[in-house]
């Protein structure tokens, strides 16, 4: 067994990646708020409109993809693990047979009425769901920690992730694309916007706010197995005109259907692909300062 070196060892340089991360955030918000009409409907649950979409993404997608295959054999039979931001369960059904109990954390109400049915469909009894934010929610001491494609949308990355060290027993592991999974909106949203789409932070800014934090963590690429796809035409309509922020309208509607032909491509299966999505993404990973790796 090798020990970690404190983490009070460690240093960024000198350099604010967490006020880097805040920026970028702020910059993303304020550019969508802006951008945002009046009759936009905004809901309170901001996944209300696109729960059904993820989750039938999260039944069709193999499994295990390559975030499972590199974090499954690092997990023990009598493992706890915590899912920070369990959607709609993507990985709920490989990591119950994986470990001893999951807690799956998900605030939105209408991702975690789609988690609950896939737990109730699939038999889970070893899943507990908590609806609860992070770092705010009340949790048990976990042997793992885990969080896939959610920390894009968390202003205070500092808190999110001490948190998630000061819960782990022995290792976390993050799932983030040096791009957001999304990144391809940003040319439709310069056709309806006139401006490109800003970047939120991403495993880059991620990885370097952790050594900030003192917290010595890894890095390596995973293929992705599935790529984004629309199953047709109106749904993607449906789904970029939401990334926009805008409500339907005839006229518009129509130039987004534009877009669409102008920058997607349809695979042998009719599926439209956007161009130029990354096959792989990143797993940032650390063992806790008071676990030995091996």
């Amino acid at each position: 067994m090798m020990k970690q070196q404190p983490v009070s060892s460690y240093a960024a340089g000198g350099y604010d990646w967490l006020a880097t991360w805040r920026r970028m955030y702020d910059e993303e918000r304020n550019q969508a708020e802006q951008a945002t009409p009046p009759d936009f409907n905004v809901s309170a649950d901001y996944w209300a409109g696109q729960a059904g979409r993820f989750a039938a993404a999260a039944s069709q997608a193999p499994q295990p993809d390559g975030f499972m295959q590199f974090l499954l054999p690092q997990l023990r039979p009598t493992d706890r693990l915590l899912d920070i931001g369990a959607g709609t369960g993507r990985y709920e059904p490989t990591l119950a047979h994986a470990v001893a109990e999951v807690l799956a954390l998900e605030p939105s109400p209408s991702m975690r009425e789609r988690l609950e049915q896939r737990i109730a469909e699939e038999r889970l009894d070893q899943v507990r769901v908590i609806a609860e934010g992070w770092p705010a929610a009340d949790v048990p001491p976990c042997d793992v920690v885990i969080a896939a494609h959610v920390l894009y949308g968390v202003r205070e990355a500092g808190p999110f992730l001490r948190r998630m060290d000061a819960v782990a027993r022995r290792a976390c592991f993050l799932l983030l694309g040096y791009r957001h999974p999304a990144s391809f909106i940003s040319a439709f949203w310069e056709r309806l916007h006139g401006a490109p789409r800003l970047p939120l932070p991403g495993a880059i800014e991620c990885f370097n706010a952790l050594y900030q934090l003192g917290i010595p963590a890894q890095l390596a690429l995973v293929p992705i197995a599935r790529r984004f796809s629309y199953a047709s035409e109106e749904a993607a309509l449906a789904d970029i005109r939401w990334r926009l922020r805008l409500p339907p309208e005839p006229r518009r509607d129509d130039a987004i259907r534009d877009a669409i032909r102008d920058l997607m491509d349809r695979d042998a299966e009719g599926q439209l692909l956007p161009r130029d999505l990354p096959d792989q993404t990143a797993v940032i990973w650390w063992a806790h300062s008071s676990a030995g790796t091996t």
